[in-house]
Order: C-alpha cells, then sequence, then structure tokens
C-alpha cells in the first residue's frame, strides 16, 4: 500500500498543509511583535479570528467537495479542485504576510492563509476514506506523522532564515521564510493533483484488494 503513488499524495499534502501550519501558528506572536509592535494578546477576540475561520472553512472544503461530486464531478476531481483551491490561495496569501502595512491587514492576511489551508483538508484529508476506507485510520496515521515532522522542520527553518536575515524584525526573513512556506503549499497543490485517486483502491472489495 505504501508504494502507492496515490497514499504519497495524501501523506506530502498533509506534510505540506501542516508546514504551514505550524508556521504561521508558532510564529505569529513574533510576526505581530516584531513586524507591527503589537503584543497578539492584547488583541482580544480578534487574534482567535484567523482559527475560528480555518474551523469553518474546514467544514466548507468539506462541503464544497461533496457537492462537486453531487453535481456529476468524479470523486478524484472534486477533490482535486478543493485541494488546489485551498493551497493556491494559502501560497499567495503567504507571500502578503511580510508586506501588509497594519496590524488589522496582518490579522485579514493571516486569516486569509488559514481559512485557506483549512478549505485544503476538504482534498487531501477526506481521501483515504475514499481509496482506503478499511485502512483510513492506517493512513491518517502516516499522514499525521508526516504532518508533526513537518511541524517540526517548519518552525525550526523559519527560525533559521529570519537569524540569517538578521532577525524576526527584519523583512527579507520573512520574505524568505515565508517563501518556503507558499513553495510548499504549491509542493502539496502538485502532488495532489497529479497523484490522487477518487476510487476505492485497497480493501477487500477494492479493485486493487489484491497487490
Amino acid at each position: 500500500m505504501l508504494q502507492h503513488p496515490a497514499i504519497w499524495a495524501i501523506v506530502v499534502s498533509n506534510f505540506c498543509f501542516h508546514y504551514a501550519f505550524y508556521v504561521v501558528m508558532n510564529w505569529l506572536p513574533t510576526y505581530f511583535e516584531r513586524l507591527f509592535a503589537t503584543d497578539l494578546s492584547a488583541m482580544g477576540a480578534l487574534k482567535t479570528l484567523p482559527y475560528l475561520v480555518m474551523f469553518g472553512a474546514s467544514n466548507a472544503g468539506g462541503w464544497a467537495g461533496d457537492a462537486l461530486i453531487h453535481r456529476g464531478w468524479g470523486v478524484a476531481s472534486a477533490r482535486k479542485a478543493v485541494n488546489s483551491a485551498g493551497f493556491a490561495v494559502a501560497a499567495a496569501a503567504l507571500l502578503l504576510m511580510p508586506h501588509v502595512k497594519t496590524s488589522s491587514a496582518a490579522v485579514g492576511v493571516t486569516t486569509l492563509v488559514l481559512g485557506a489551508c483549512g478549505f485544503a483538508r476538504g482534498g487531501f484529508s477526506v481521501n483515504h476514506m475514499d481509496i482506503a476506507p478499511k485502512f483510513a485510520g492506517m493512513v491518517m496515521g502516516i499522514s499525521n506523522t508526516a504532518g508533526t515532522v513537518a511541524g517540526i522542520v517548519g518552525v525550526a527553518a523559519t527560525g533559521f532564515l529570519l537569524d540569517r536575515a538578521g532577525g524576526a524584525g527584519v523583512v527579507a526573513g520573512w520574505d524568505q521564510a515565508v517563501l518556503v512556506s507558499a513553495l510548499t503549499c504549491l509542493l502539496g497543490l502538485g502532488a495532489f493533483a497529479g497523484f490522487a485517486r477518487g476510487e476505492r483502491l485497497f480493501g477487500a472489495d477494492g479493485p486493487a484488494a489484491q497487490h
């Protein structure tokens, strides 16, 4: 099963999602403090907006994928469309993060990043149920392990890039850090668009049961 490209499409996409998510989540206080002289803890309920929108967008991504299927799209095409839209918007929004001028705009663009990442989950994060329903827990465990590794790598890499550029108060360092995150999102888009499948591949009733 681990040799099938469709499994790795899910694993890579989960890695890419969590790379961007953990980078934004862990470096958000520093981003606001050093670029906008704003204490995130003093922003009240506004600081929860990115996560609330992400929650809603995650559900919206699942709904959108199912709606496309009900309209006659193939399962693979629907999952790929949702995944691609989410990762593409997230990549574009990440590149904007160092260049907004106010803390309010920073909240807005951060909300767009996490919301778009959440929307992408309507593609890769449910695909294990499409292709391997009897092994969904196993596939989810493998892909979430990749996501945890992404968090470790992404947070450390961001710190390295910021330090190399002169610290978190330097826009150039953030440019480099968000570029890596954006490219990672595009990797998730490309891997899933290229290799994801929609039909059942693994399980007693699946066409690939003997593989």
